[in-house]
């Protein structure tokens, strides 16, 4: 079309874009007043009192141009420009924007709205302590000290806090989602240097969607920010030894992140890291960087950045001796590697079949890691770019290496879970983005790729009914409505690029297409998911940890303070939160002290206690917790 044409169509449609917003607006008024029955025969009332104008605006433009695009199309031109130019030669601009619009349509719908659940609680409570107590060094759930695990996700937790101002779940899981965000970036910011655009763009699209770190990235807690700053470190590490780069500058900052990594569950992913740059570096022949001194340096660095902590920690805990503490640290460590009293052989049989769930819905294409390697090309060639081949092909074997014996190794653990290999998970993403770039083209790819562009079709169909479905599930509301208008964005997107045509496209900008339209689909999952599974599953939760502190509260005046026996963590304590207290013998409770919540099986014993029994205490109200246990709510007469 020349712009005479264009700019001649564009004067003539005015009329009839009123007339369009006319039906758009008559079907949403009247979906809102009367329901959808009505709304269809109102919009083909209005469609049929526009017709004869829309009709003609039509013939014009067909007349024009010698075929029926039609008045909608017009739109769909630029739009599908935009995406033909985002699979193929995507700018570092571009991949960043995609990523992040697809991991706010998967990770943040429905955030806040779900209540705390698993350890989720035990990771908030001592955020709370912090917040309440001023005291940063040493994590506690209600009054004990937590020392299980360390306290990085404890000090997000409290800094969203103070920076919302107030507890939310929102703001508890926040960390998590920011932490899988920033390795998604990472990833295409620094594997763009040995992928590409178009390949780092694939590879963080591969992790943004399995079904490990969907689970793990919505929830407040430690993998997630465990695996980021692990697969930060690798990515960042594997980007600059393509570059050729040495000494500080190649392991200062991966020794940063794996001392967050530290502070946030342990030493356990320095043995996925070096797990995976051992075999790289023996693939390069350049294994001596690791007894160089920047590498010395870069381990004492993160010994010191962890000992920051860890050495206050253990004094302030233990006045006595902080050696227990260490002693005890060390334990969770090892244990890790022993059999424990639960071992189970069918478990233990199921962890690397769990694995390779987790990995869903890429787990097929890891096939490809072993059936189209990357070429030999540039062995034992000097100049600049036959270096660069050669590490791109000692990244892409030696991480394949490492990342099966790491996994293997985990798996076989007596007390291992598929759930400590999750740091591991970007590896065969780049590696998976590496295989589409530089890897060697045959009939099972493209297999895979053909059967990829049917497969899309049927989740595009549907991704479009669960979006369509999003009032009728969720009802009528300013929420569901969002969700329906951003779902129906992201689906109309998604069949653009579907129907776009290939012709002569690379396979790359071909897997780039696949997996843009597979992204988009998850999200609009996820959007039905936040803005109407979850609205409905709260309205039938009954007895979950929000509606137990409920039913307690209810039971107490308004502000009482309630002292709760510290017995056993409970997640429902963090929604008694503020006003309440941990005790662990009655003689921490102090004289004020009138209201209390314990066991059932616990509250006669502690009734009858003789430094209590002149407080005259007695049952008020009994509650039953989501686990069906039972306790009682002790005041006094």
């Amino acid at each position: 079309m020349d712009q005479r044409s264009y700019w001649a169509l564009v004067q003539s449609t005015d009329t009839t874009e009123i007339c369009v917003i006319c039906v758009i607006c008559g079907y949403l008024i009247s979906y809102l007043i009367r329901g959808p029955i009505h709304a269809c025969l109102s919009a083909v009332l209005l469609f049929i009192r526009v017709y004869s104008r829309f009709h003609t605006i039509l013939f014009v433009f067909e007349t024009r141009q010698g075929k029926a695009l039609g008045l909608f199309k017009m739109p769909l031109l630029s739009i599908a420009q935009i995406a033909r130019q985002i699979t193929t030669r995507p700018t570092l601009a571009q991949g960043l924007v995609i990523t992040a619009l697809i991991w706010a349509a998967i990770y943040l719908p429905g955030l806040g709205s779900v209540e705390l659940k698993h350890e989720e609680p035990r990771r908030a409570l001592p955020a709370v302590h912090m917040i309440a107590t001023g005291d940063w060094l040493v994590p506690r759930v209600g009054e004990v000290p937590y020392l299980r695990k360390p306290p990085l996700l404890n000090w997000l937790i409290a800094g969203m806090f103070k920076l919302t101002g107030g507890r939310s779940e929102w703001a508890v899981r926040f960390p998590s989602i920011l932490a899988t965000l920033v390795l998604a970036l990472g990833v295409v910011i620094f594997g763009q240097r040995w992928l590409g655009h178009v390949g780092g763009l694939i590879a963080s699209i591969f992790f943004l969607t399995n079904l490990a770190v969907l689970e793990s990235g919505r929830l407040a807690e430690l993998e997630a920010v465990y695996i980021s700053l692990t697969g930060l470190a690798l990515v960042i590490w594997l980007a600059e030894w393509y570059r050729g780069t040495t000494g500080l500058r190649l392991w200062s900052w991966p020794a940063v992140l794996l001392a967050l990594g530290l502070l946030t569950k342990g030493p356990t992913h320095l043995i996925f890291f070096y797990g995976v740059i051992i075999p790289v570096l023996i693939w390069g022949k350049q294994i001596k960087l690791l007894v160089q001194p920047a590498h010395g340096v870069a381990l004492l660095l993160m010994l010191v950045i962890f000992s920051l902590w860890a050495i206050p920690c253990s004094f302030a805990v233990g006045q006595h001796g902080s050696l227990g503490v260490w002693q005890f640290w060390i334990h969770q460590i090892t244990s890790r590697a022993s059999e424990g009293e639960t071992f189970r052989v069918q478990t233990w049989l199921l962890n690397f079949p769990q694995t390779l769930k987790n990995f869903l819905p890429w787990t097929p294409f890891l096939i490809l890691l072993w059936t189209n390697g990357i070429k030999s090309r540039g062995r034992g060639i000097t100049t600049e770019i036959g270096s660069k081949r050669f590490r791109a092909q000692a990244i892409f074997y030696g991480a394949r290496l490492g990342m099966v014996i790491t996994c293997l190794l985990m798996c076989l653990l007596p007390s291992g879970s598929p759930r400590y290999i999750y740091p591991l998970f970007v590896i065969p993403c780049v590696l998976l983005g590496q295989v589409f770039v530089q890897g060697e083209s045959n009939l099972l790819l493209r297999g895979y790729l053909n059967s990829w562009r049917w497969i899309n079709a049927v989740l595009l169909v549907a991704g479009a009914l669960a979006v369509l479905a999003i009032p009728f599930i969720g009802g009528i509301n300013a929420g569901s409505l969002f969700g329906l208008a951003i779902g129906i964005g992201t689906m109309f997107l998604a069949w653009v690029i579907q129907r776009l045509p290939e012709g002569e496209l690379k396979l790359i900008e071909l897997a780039a297409r696949r997996t843009l339209i597979t992204g988009l689909v998850f999200a609009a999952g996820m959007i039905t998911y936040g803005t109407a599974i979850v609205p409905r599953v709260d309205t039938m939760t009954t007895n979950g940890f929000r509606e137990v502190a409920a039913r307690i509260r209810q039971e107490l005046p308004a502000g009482a303070i309630v002292w709760v026996q510290e017995n056993e963590y409970k997640p429902f304590w963090y929604y008694l939160e503020p006003d309440v207290r941990y005790f662990l013998s009655v003689s921490d409770i102090p004289a004020d002290a009138h209201y209390f919540l314990l066991p059932e099986a616990a509250a006669p014993a502690f009734v009858a206690d003789p430094r209590l029994v002149p407080r005259h205490l007695q049952a008020t109200a009994r509650v039953v917790d989501g686990e069906k246990q039972r306790y009682e709510i002790l005041s006094e007469k």
